[in-house]
This record gives C-alpha cells, sequence and structure tokens, in this order.
C-alpha cells in the first residue's frame, strides 16, 4: 500500500494471503496505516507509465477508496489500531492531505468497526480499548512467528509479477 500500488495488485494480494491484510510491521503499521501515509507520495497512473493507451486514468483518490473498501473487508479491525507512535489510519489520511472522501470513509469503517465490537461484547469503552489492544498484540505475535525464509505466497508473488521479492512478508527490504 505505502508504494503506491494499483488496487488490482491489492485485491490479488489480499486474495492470496487475506491475512496479510490485518498483520503489522516492526513499526506497528499495518497496511491501512501504510495506505493512508504514504499513497498519495507514491501514486502512479498506470496510464501515464504505459504506452497502452486503453488504459483508463484513474485518479489517486479514486484508488484508495478502492483499496480502503478491500481493507475494510478483510481486516475491518485493523482501521482501529494504533502503530508504536499512537497512530491510526485517521491520523495519516489527514497528515498526508488525503482527499476529504478517503478521511470520511475510513472514520467510517471506524466507527463501524466500534459498533460492531459493542454489539458483540455490550463492554465498556475501555474493555473495548483493552480488546483492541489485545488483538493488536496478537496481530503483531502473528507477524513475529511467521518466520518461514521464503513461503510458497512469496515465491509466486515473484513469479506473477516478474519482480523477485525477498525478505518476509511485513518486513522492511531495501
Amino acid at each position: 500500500c505505502a508504494g503506491g500500488a494499483s488496487p488490482a495488485t491489492i485485491q490479488f494480494l489480499i486474495d492470496e494471503h487475506p491475512v496479510a491484510a490485518s498483520i503489522q510491521d516492526n513499526e506497528g503499521k499495518a497496511p491501512i496505516h501504510h495506505l493512508c501515509q504514504s499513497f498519495v507520495l507514491n501514486y502512479q497512473d498506470a496510464s501515464i507509465m504505459s504506452q497502452d493507451t486503453s488504459l483508463m486514468s484513474t485518479s489517486v483518490t479514486d484508488s484508495m477508496l478502492s483499496i480502503v473498501d478491500m481493507l475494510k473487508t478483510a481486516a475491518p479491525h485493523s482501521f482501529n489500531l494504533e502503530d508504536n507512535d499512537e497512530m491510526n489510519a485517521v491520523e495519516y489520511a489527514l497528515l498526508s492531505e488525503s482527499d476529504i472522501k478517503v478521511v470520511k470513509i475510513i472514520q467510517r469503517a471506524c466507527r463501524d468497526d466500534w459498533r460492531e465490537r459493542k454489539k458483540e461484547t455490550d463492554a465498556s469503552h475501555d474493555a473495548l480499548q483493552d480488546d483492541l489492544q489485545r488483538i493488536q498484540m496478537d496481530l503483531r505475535s502473528q507477524h513475529l512467528s511467521s518466520s518461514s525464509p521464503r513461503s510458497s505466497f512469496t515465491k509466486r508473488i515473484g513469479e506473477s509479477t516478474g519482480v523477485p521479492i525477498t525478505g518476509q512478508l511485513g518486513a522492511k527490504t531495501q
């Protein structure tokens, strides 16, 4: 998400490995954080980069809205997660000057997640916050325990895209 990947690429990744949509990296950022923090800066319209005139131009806002919708379906709890800097997706969207439509849909996703949690447990706000922190710790421990050096997932991604992939899912690579 941070690299400005197209919605089709993000959908492919989610289809291949759905849990990846909620895994936090070493900085505590889930894909929704990366989308909101960096997508606007890194987005490249595919029609600009290609000689194929059949590609239609897609705005950065439309692409972000599409990816937010995908992440909302795949990882609704990730919208309320805070990273190591205690920042959530809405805060990153505001700082990166994302379109107000994107900010509002992320706010609604956060609200919907809180309402769903409240409905499921009828717990207090503090108890819901504690539950969210537990989920966050569980996701981080899942990330840290996935130590397969080259999973079939990363192999398939590299083969299908033609881009060599090194490292592990969620790990930073240079």
